[in-house]
């Protein structure tokens, strides 16, 4: 019995590495499709995509999955990666000018744009999920992945910890960051985030039931 879940277990770990390293050669391969610019982040939609389907047990076939994906979601994604590259050069310009003001002036403007620049790093973790979740709306994801990111500080946390790991382990393995960086990492931010979604589902859930009741009563009463 022991011998057959260790087997079972390792089957599925040899599994999900094989998915993991073709995953990342796709993004990869279609990343170079699109010249790098305007190849990175359809691409990457495309993996968050084959990636929740893994998450969900689906029988995904992986490459007809991801190039529809990539192909379908090419224009939108790009406005999504413009406004990704779009902010950070806005902070790295407005703390260039920083450095013009001197006293409590320079160290308030400084400790705003620290300030935003983590904000938009939690943003940017959610983003990629929460846009596949709401159905591609670009600036809809931007403002629900900030919320999102904000309002459940302890998922948040624990994510950027798990990130963190990933990446500390890339680090001393560097050849495992080569086979695995980008599926790595949207494997470790969709876990997170789609058990969150489905946590935030139930408990919207549990408040409509809770509130028909209510309203039932109410119109009884009107009625």
């Amino acid at each position: 019995m022991e011998s057959t879940r260790l087997i079972n277990n390792v089957n599925a770990a040899c599994d999900w590495v094989i998915k993991l390293l073709y995953l990342n050669l796709l993004w990869i391969l279609f990343t170079l499709e699109g010249l790098i610019i305007a190849g990175l982040f359809p691409a990457t939609v495309a993996m968050f995509t084959v990636m929740k389907g893994y998450l969900a047990g689906e029988n995904v076939r992986v490459f007809n999955a991801f190039k529809k994906v990539y192909k379908e979601e090419f224009r939108r994604a790009n406005r999504l990666g413009l406004v990704l590259l779009i902010l950070p050069i806005i902070l790295y310009t407005d703390w260039q000018f920083t450095n013009y003001l001197s006293g409590t002036v320079e160290m308030m403007a400084k400790g705003i744009l620290i300030g935003s620049t983590c904000l938009y790093g939690v943003m940017l973790i959610y983003i990629f999920p929460v846009y596949l979740q709401i159905n591609r709306k670009v600036f809809t994801a931007l403002k629900m992945a900030f919320l999102i990111g904000i309002t459940y500080p302890f998922h948040t946390i624990m994510m950027l910890t798990s990130i963190a790991s990933l990446l500390f382990l890339f680090v001393f393995l560097p050849m495992a960051g080569y086979l695995f960086f980008s599926s790595g990492l949207a494997c470790m931010v969709s876990f997170f985030s789609f058990r969150l979604f489905q946590k935030i589902g139930d408990r919207a859930e549990k408040l409509q039931k809770r509130e028909r009741p209510r309203w039932t009563s109410i119109t009884n009463t009107i009625d």
